[in-house]
Parts: C-alpha cells; structure tokens; sequence
C-alpha cells in the first residue's frame, strides 16, 4: 500500500518491508503530519518485528546508520536478469548547445540517438523534472546559480517582491544584471513544461510516437496503467514525462532514456537537493538496458561538470554518500543533527 497503510490493523504483523525507502513521499505533509518511516520503526519496536528498507540509492540517513551497525547492512551487487549490464552514461554540456545556436531543449545528440533507436524498433524514455523549475536564477553561459551566503542553498526567486529569497536563514538579494561569476547578461529563470518537450520530439519524424507521463495526463482513473501499456505494447515508442518515468518500470525493450535539465533539482533550495539528483539520475539511468539489449543514457545540463552528475553517470553510490556525508557534518545537516519545523 502506499504511505498510509503504515497504520493497517494487523493481528499478528510479522515483517514490514519499506521499499525505495529514500523517496521523499513517505512523509505527509499536510495534516495529520507523520512520517512512515517513523511509524515503521515505532510499530516494529513495539511488535518486535524485522524491518527491510530496499533502494538502490538508499537515504543517507539510513545508510549512515548501516555505516555505523545500527542497521544490518545487506548489498546486492548483480542486476536481476543475467546478461543486463548497467547502461553507458553521457553527459551532454547544453551551455555548448546553445553557443552552437541550439536553442531547442533537445541537444543533438538526444535527438540523433532518439531516430536511432526507433529505428532500431526499441524504445525511449525522457525524463523532465520539472518540479525544479523556475524557482532559481541561473546564468545560461556559466551555468552559475545564485546561492545564499549563510546555507549553500539556491536562492528562491519570488515574482511578487522581485526579489531572490533564502528559505532557510531568510537571507534576500535583488535579482543581479548580470552574472557575478562570468558578468554575461545572460542570466534567467528557468521553463520548459512537458508538452513543450513532447511537441519537439514528435516533431523528429513520424517514426517518433510519444506518449506523455505527467501530472495532467494521469488525473483519470487508470489513467497510469493506459499509458504504460500504449507504451509497452508498443503503440508509442517514447515515453515522456516527469519523475514518474524513472522510477521501477522494467520494460526490456527500453533501451534508451534521455534526461532534460539533469541539474534541475540540484538547485533546489533544500540541503537534500544534491541526493535527491544523485537518486533520481540513477534510478532513471537504470530504466535503460534491463533487458539483453545494451542501454544508453544522455542527462542534459547547463552544469555539465558537476561532482554530483558524474557520480550519479558512474552510478558511484559509495563515493557520493561519503562525499555528501562530509559536506553534512561540516555543514551541521542530518544525520548529524536533528532538523525541528516549528
């Protein structure tokens, strides 16, 4: 079940097993507010039974504690079907995109390798993230993002008030004219919805057949499972959408999956912004080559030499976790303190 099933009457509860235990969603929000997780723990405390928390870029809250031995730590290190590798991974620099007169959101070589694979009769899935969008100011020739001096966080951008704000420390600055990393004039809010990005790619010829994954399409009841199977009984062969596409389809013939925007969420003003990228990248990057076909990936960014995307190409999980896990105790962030809303 989803989150709330947390709270089922169960008798004689015997094990409960939390899977993609990082996703964000397990904790509620609005009214009544809990998390999960949380009342996983308490419940399996008090039942005295075992708990599995499964994910292939875990929380790093819970691998620090399987780091220190207050959780049992169990590794999987093959693919489930034997024979699948883990995909090939580039990185296309779209800063070079644009000062090749590229102004369409798909580089080149999205384009190219999207013909290609329809021509092969395979299929592609492009992920959009736009949850990350035009909330931050960015210089399109640096790549550079206007960040908080207190927190290392990205500075929100608020229309309002015409002013850039910290949501962390309250920190505000007016919205510069020009970058003060490389002074180009150069610098915007960011934009693309996903019926934009589907335009573009059934525009590339009518072997591309696209079918789109979002908030919008997938209001109707059924709506998810309809989509998916136009997708894999082969009606469409692009699937795209937003972060839904990336997570646990496993559809063998999918041997491509294109990333617009990978560093999108990267500037996000929350501390997490860098593993949720590191999780969403990979767990994309892994929808690709699960069958006996190679796979490919292409994540598109305007900080294409970022620490964080080249791990997440590498699908390094053990050397972003201590990377990130030192920035964090320098920083003062969880799992080294305990964060409070009030």
């Amino acid at each position: 079940g989803v989150r709330s099933a947390v709270f089922s009457p169960f008798q004689k509860l015997g094990l409960v097993i939390i899977d993609e235990e990082h996703e964000y969603t397990y904790k509620q929000e609005e009214r009544p507010n809990y998390h999960a997780k949380k009342i996983v723990d308490f419940r399996a405390q008090l039942s005295k039974v075992p708990v599995v928390l499964g994910s292939a870029t875990p929380d790093l809250v819970s691998y620090y504690y399987a780091k220190k031995g207050i959780y049992e730590h169990l590794l999987l290190t093959k693919r489930p079907m034997s024979g699948s590798h883990l995909p090939q991974v580039e990185i296309v620099d779209m800063r070079a995109q644009l000062q090749q007169g590229n102004k369409s959101v798909l580089s080149d070589k999205l384009r190219e390798a999207l013909l290609t694979t329809a021509a092969a009769g395979e299929k592609a899935i492009v992920l959009l993230n736009r949850r990350g969008y035009s909330t931050f100011v960015m210089c399109r020739d640096c790549g550079a993002v206007l960040t908080c001096p207190n927190c290392a966080v990205s500075l929100v951008y608020h229309a309002k008030e015409k002013l850039m704000r910290c949501h962390y420390c309250g920190h505000t600055e007016k919205i510069p004219d020009e970058c003060p990393t490389c002074h180009s004039r150069r610098i915007k809010f960011f934009g693309t919805g996903t019926e934009k990005a589907q335009a573009e790619i059934a525009a590339l010829g009518p072997s591309i057949r696209t079918v789109r994954m979002d908030q919008d399409s997938t209001m109707g009841k059924f709506a998810h499972e309809d989509i998916l199977q136009e997708f894999v009984q082969g009606d469409a062969n692009v699937l795209l959408g937003t972060q839904m596409v990336a997570k646990g389809h496993d559809i063998p013939n999918v041997t491509l999956v294109g990333v617009l925007s990978a560093d999108s969420q990267l500037n996000l003003p929350d501390f997490r912004s860098g593993e949720r990228t590191f999780a969403l990248l990979t767990q994309a990057a892994g929808r690709a080559g699960r069958g006996s076909k190679p796979g490919k990936v292409i994540f598109q960014a305007y900080e294409a030499d970022s620490k964080i995307l080249t791990m997440a190409a590498t699908q390094n999980y053990d050397s972003f976790a201590q990377e990130e896990l030192t920035a964090r105790k320098e920083l003062g962030y969880p799992p080294f303190v305990d964060l409070l809303k009030i």
